[in-house]
């Protein structure tokens, strides 16, 4: 028996992106992210119906808000009805932002005959659905839970059955919105791998994690379609899972996102002056979109954290920050924008220059030796002997581990005269 199947959660349709308020004078950018969740929304539907899969999985939060404007409401029962039709079943789950109560059924009035079930809605809070193929054969059994408020504090693994006699024989999967290895006192269904784990189920189609999660094959959370937030980077999608003879032989994650959130780390320790340093960060975002040029996003929205000892670090300013995002956008044809610049650098000052200093930079950087780093290291073996004991290190690991504090003391202490002779000069200037 051969079949496949799509997860996906958290669509949060109705939901604002919280860190595109800088740029809603560009007009390009209004019309993209005004019109992403809805194609995020139909690349899934798209891909469905191309892969002609048997069934969807939804596992909660499908909505924002438990009130929803209509064209959230329009886009779903939209791609819902597209799928149906095209005799895909579909399976929703409620999660804690679109509880039951969310589902207005004069809007989505679909029967218990549908082959849309929303949990809850056009079923029991708690259902075992039977998927038969088109011949009535059937492929797997759905344990299904949804939340009838925006809370649910108990552990939501009382609710679910384990495969009952003829039941074992095929594919079963629990679609479930929930707080998994988190805090027991969660308001979002607090539970565990392990709890999961004791059904015995083939796979575990999870909502509420925003970022894509697969540590086991058999547990995991698709994460949202569309990042909205610079805490939401990476691509974002779903699953396309296949199963043949009740064993998974394909499970893959495809991008369908429409804008993408990234951070960039870019060390400038390099760079010898302000336009070499702009020089490096286009090579850094030329190496990134290459490494993502064959998406379809249609834009991508960089964090740039900025490290390294610097001589021109009074030139990372406001101005080198206006001029950079400009530059870039025209560079890259409007694809690429800078939401945020994170300056993590630090001045750098000629060491003779820090030895030969007769204020308080210079003293601590005449203390900055190998003998004085022993003693340190010495107090930190009297003071936390238990604890290093516990570390069970070799003598070799051991020794690695003290050079690596030492070199970590080092330049930590420059980085720290380097600030210190810069803001010294600065106040003098």
């Amino acid at each position: 028996m051969f079949f496949s199947f799509i997860h996906i959660s958290d669509i949060h349709l109705g939901r604002p992106f919280s860190d595109l308020t800088k740029f809603s004078f560009d007009e390009k950018i209004k019309s993209i992210y005004n019109n992403a969740v809805e194609k995020a929304f139909n690349n899934f539907i798209d891909f469905a119906l191309v892969k002609n899969v048997d069934f969807v999985l939804i596992s909660g939060d499908t909505f924002d808000n438990i009130e929803q404007d209509f064209r959230s409401k329009l886009i779903l029962k939209e791609g819902l009805k597209k799928l149906a039709a095209a005799d895909i079943k579909i399976y929703i789950v409620c999660g804690n932002h679109d509880p039951i109560s969310a589902y207005n059924k004069n809007t989505f009035d679909f029967d218990e005959n549908s082959n849309i079930k929303i949990i809850g809605v056009n079923t029991p809070q708690y259902g075992k659905f039977l998927v038969t193929d088109k011949n009535s054969n059937p492929q797997a059994i759905i344990h299904a839970y949804s939340f009838s408020d925006n809370h649910l504090e108990e552990n939501p693994i009382n609710y679910f059955e384990h495969p009952q006699n003829d039941e074992k024989i095929l594919f079963n999967i629990g679609l479930l919105h929930c707080d998994l290895d988190g805090d027991k006192s969660s308001p979002y269904a607090p539970c565990s791998t392990n709890d999961l784990k004791t059904l015995n189920y083939d796979y575990w189609a999870l909502g509420h994690i925003h970022i894509p999660s697969y540590d086991e094959e058999t547990i995991q959370y698709s994460g949202t379609i569309q990042g909205r937030n610079n805490k939401e980077t990476g691509p974002h999608g779903l699953k396309y899972i296949k199963v043949e003879n009740n064993s998974i032989i394909k499970n893959s994650f495809i991008p369908i996102d429409i804008i993408r959130f990234e951070n960039i780390d870019i060390d400038l320790s390099q760079a010898n002056d302000i336009t070499s340093a702009y020089n490096i960060i286009q090579e850094f975002i030329l190496d990134f979109i290459n490494r993502n040029n064959n998406l379809n996003c249609e834009l991508f929205l960089l964090k740039l954290n900025l490290s390294g000892n610097i001589c021109f670090y009074s030139d990372i300013n406001e101005d080198f920050y206006n001029t950079l995002s400009e530059r870039i956008k025209n560079d890259f044809n409007n694809k690429i924008y800078i939401s945020e610049i994170s300056n993590q650098t630090h001045p750098k000052t000629e060491e003779k220059i820090l030895n030969d200093d007769d204020g308080i930079s210079g003293e601590i950087y005449r203390t900055i030796d190998d003998n004085n780093l022993d003693s340190v290291i010495e107090k930190i073996e009297k003071d936390f002997k238990n604890i290093l004991l516990q570390c069970n290190f070799t003598k070799t690991e051991y020794n690695e581990f003290k050079e690596e504090i030492k070199e970590y003391s080092k330049e930590e202490c420059i980085n720290l005269c380097n600030i210190i002779y810069y803001n010294e000069i600065k106040q003098e200037q």
